[in-house]
């Protein structure tokens, strides 16, 4: 994986972080049965994405669900509140047609 730059990091980081706060993130199905294979928890959810302090950008969406071109995955790594190493993805979600933000899916969040 590529890291993205600096600036860029933090403020997507940051980003996320305040939607997070917010209520604003959504979780995929895929996202929550990673979860409940794993035995994670929304307190899991929210200290991984709350303490990191860095974020990598992963790859364009590129599944045929993909509502947009513009959509892109970032990695957080982190632990769990019982100290296991977990990996997340999280993607930018774009409307097909005007290409505005629509919000931030949690698309991947499981033990590695």
């Amino acid at each position: 994986m590529t890291p993205i730059g600096t600036e860029l990091d933090s403020f997507v980081l940051r980003t996320i972080q305040a939607a997070y706060l917010a209520g604003k993130v959504r979780k995929t199905k895929d996202c929550l049965g990673d979860m409940a294979r794993d035995g994670l928890f929304e307190a899991d959810v929210e200290k991984i994405l709350m303490d990191a302090d860095s974020i990598e950008k992963a790859m364009p969406a590129t599944s045929e669900r993909a509502s947009s071109p513009n959509n892109t995955h970032y990695v957080i790594r982190g632990t769990s509140t019982k100290d296991v190493n977990i990996y997340c993805k999280v993607c930018s979600n774009y409307h097909p047609q005007t290409n505005e933000f629509i919000c931030w899916k949690l698309t991947s969040f499981e033990k590695k």
